[in-house]
């Protein structure tokens, strides 16, 4: 469909800009639930419905508008657009009418005026509320009639459907993780929200999903919005912006943990002592002190609250709230402006976020994580965050999940968290995602503990704080507890006057730190791969104990002595579905004839080496390509490969049980010799 002419739209708003109102509220008594109410609104044009916390608490519907706002115009400027409320005909609390839909985080968004609507609160019931304008005093008058007659009117209940919900590609989802974790790594973003979605068909009555969906959970911030063969329905539990008068509140989500049954306690408590998570939260505020202070009094922008653990649907969520004071000549226009779209969907910094979000994430979001809510020209603004958010339209259902990314992040534990953001919502629709859970550590593995091992030239520990953060993060998803701030000092007191030598830290679970130095061994140069296969379990994490490493490396060197191969041999990890995973001591790369390197994305059984990160880091202040993708043993075996160790750098494999790989040695030890010199930062 083609824009409005921009005259059209001008003449739109100015008509609106005309009229003169005067706020009215006509209590209706008691009546049906909201959402039966919703039901039997169905049919009419232009629907919208409000559900929990929303202009005090309570529920709004609004059906039949006075306009919508046409193709191509600018929402945000028609938010600055409303009708004059004649002096001494205010209502205090009253919403009335206004501006309600959605925007867009790209893509079309969905404004539409309305003058009249139906409001529900819990004691009073519910109440018709109109800016009464002279213009439609006789239709008001019908409509009125015609709500009060809905709300004595028969129930209806409407069949819908959803079926099995698919999602992304995992390691698409991976790859994009990893990417933001490079691009923090680079130091041009703090954080960014990386997102995917999960879709199904859909048959029936959209408003009837809604509405049970948001009957089971009871969000803060439910809205389902109708347009023409659209729908909306948004389970938000996060405010964006509320503006009353002159005063601006708003109240960031980021930090989450799952929220076990019998077992609030201590998965709240495990979320509060979370760095990672509140860390996450305190750069959001504040990027959203920043966007407000743009549009508020000097000095009245502050944090009202800070690090909040809040119960929802299925989690636990860290939410802060902050609040300032408009200036006396900022509109709602100047307001989102300046604020949209939300801070805890995009990133920090905002501008390079979002910039980057548009090459991590594989398609538009749409109405997903932007905003939906009202603006009304006697009550005010509100809008929330729209995640949590079913996008139906045809013959499809559509939810959106994602998380924010930090340096810290491990891809796998992003992935997790969006798993557990769709859990309640698609359990709430009768449905569950197809995805398998995460792998688990063995007893063995957890009472053994972690551990790294640094490697030490001219007096200088290579990755030091690289191989620590691993660790921290390790000991704090395993064991609920960091690495002791004196781990680093102790590094550097325990090393030796040795040209090579090589630190090695074990972490248990009984919080023992033991700090080991020795000589380091000659680095390797090269070596011959034989294949293993049937590796199951978690593997992203350094297990001290080496029970099954060991045994697959005695068993591909006796494989290797009885072939007659020649050279140092390690076991080549393969997964059941044919791709190459890593060695015993490394993570594994090809190296293509136009210098690209490819290693697979980060998963449960791949550990995130250090030097694999080194070299990735390498690549990108070099210029040279790389690529997060899995591949084959027969892509291997045609390629040059190299396999990456904290001690040796990078080692090159000359076969695969076997078959000769093309060897491209000197291009190998060149990337060794960087990756071991001690004065390269």
């Amino acid at each position: 469909m083609s824009p409005a002419p921009r005259s059209a739209v001008s003449d739109q708003l100015r008509e609106l800009s005309a009229l003169r109102c005067r706020v009215v509220a006509h209590p209706l008594g008691p009546g049906p639930a909201p959402g039966q109410v919703l039901r039997r609104a169905a049919g009419s044009d232009g629907l919208v419905c409000l559900l929990g916390s929303w202009a005090g608490g309570g529920a709004v519907l609004a059906a039949e508008p006075l306009l919508v706002l046409a193709d191509g115009a600018d929402p945000v400027a028609a938010l600055g657009v409303q009708p004059r409320i004649e002096s001494g005909a205010e209502l205090a609390g009253v919403v009335g009418g206004g501006w309600f839909g959605w925007l867009s985080y790209d893509g079309p968004s969905r404004l539409a005026f309305y003058d009249h609507l139906l409001r529900y609160d819990g004691a009073a019931g519910w109440s018709f509320e109109a800016l009464w304008s002279a213009e439609r005093d006789a239709l008001l008058q019908v409509r009125r009639e015609e709500l009060a007659e809905l709300l004595e009117g028969p129930d209806a209940v409407r069949p819908w459907r959803a079926g099995q919900f698919s999602g992304p590609s995992l390691p698409d989802h991976l790859r994009a993780v990893e990417r933001a974790v490079e691009l923090v790594r680079a130091g041009e973003l703090y954080q960014v929200n990386v997102c995917t979605r999960f879709g199904a068909p859909f048959a029936g009555s959209a408003q009837d999903l809604f509405a049970d969906a948001a009957g089971a959970l009871q969000p803060g911030f439910a809205a389902y919005v109708e347009a023409g063969d659209r729908a909306v329905a948004s389970l938000s539990p996060e405010l964006f912006l509320r503006r009353r008068g002159r005063g601006v509140v708003t109240s960031p989500i980021k930090g989450i943990w799952p929220r076990p049954d019998g077992d609030d306690v201590t998965s709240a408590q495990t979320l509060r002592s979370s760095a990672k998570d509140a860390a996450e939260n305190v750069m959001i505020v504040d990027l959203m002190r920043n966007d407000l202070g743009r549009v508020c009094e000097t000095g009245s922008v502050r944090a009202a609250s800070l690090l909040d653990v809040e119960p929802h649907p299925g989690v636990w969520h860290l939410v802060s709230t902050v609040s300032g004071r408009l200036r006396d000549e900022v509109g709602d226009e100047e307001l989102l402006r300046a604020t949209f779209p939300p801070g805890s969907v995009t990133g920090a910094p905002k501008l390079r976020a979002i910039e980057a979000i548009g090459a991590l994430e594989s398609g538009p979001r749409g109405e997903y994580t932007g905003a939906i809510g009202f603006a009304s020209p006697s009550w005010g603004l509100e809008f929330s965050v729209a995640i949590r958010t079913f996008q139906i339209s045809g013959g499809r259902v559509e939810l959106g999940v994602g998380g924010g990314v930090t340096a810290d992040s491990v891809p796998m534990l992003e992935w997790s968290e969006c798993l557990h953001k769709a859990a309640p919502l698609l359990g709430a629709l009768g449905r569950s995602h197809a995805f398998p859970p995460g792998a688990s550590a063995t007893s063995a593995q957890l009472v053994g503990g972690v551990f790294e091992t640094i490697l030490v030239r001219d007096g200088v520990p290579l990755r030091l704080a690289d191989h620590l953060a691993r660790l921290d993060r390790s000991c704090h998803e395993l064991y609920g507890f960091g690495v002791p701030a004196d781990t680093s000092a102790r590094v550097h007191a325990a090393m030796q006057k040795w040209d090579r030598l090589t630190v090695r830290v074990v972490v248990t679970p009984a919080r023992r730190v033991n700090v080991m130095c020795t000589p380091a061994p000659a680095p390797r140069l090269a070596s011959v791969g034989r294949i293993v296969r049937g590796r199951t379990g978690l593997w992203r994490h350094k297990w001290a104990v080496r029970n099954y490493l060991d045994a697959a490396e005695a068993t591909a060197t006796a494989a290797a002595t009885e072939a007659g191969d020649a050279g140092d041999t390690v076991p080549l990890f393969v997964a059941d579905d044919g791709t190459v995973l890593e060695t015993s001591r490394g993570n594994v790369f090809l190296l293509g004839a136009d210098g690209t390197l490819v290693t697979p994305p980060l998963r449960d059984d791949l550990l995130p080496g250090v030097t694999r990160r080194a070299i990735l880091d390498l690549a990108r202040d070099t210029g040279r390509g790389t690529e997060l993708r899995p591949f084959t043993v027969e892509e291997l075996a045609h390629t040059t490969a190299f396999w990456t160790s904290s001690l040796s750098g990078a080692v090159a494999i000359h076969a695969v049980d076997g078959t000769a790989l093309p060897r491209r040695d000197d291009e190998i030890a060149a990337l060794a010799a960087l990756l071991l010199d001690p004065h390269r930062r």
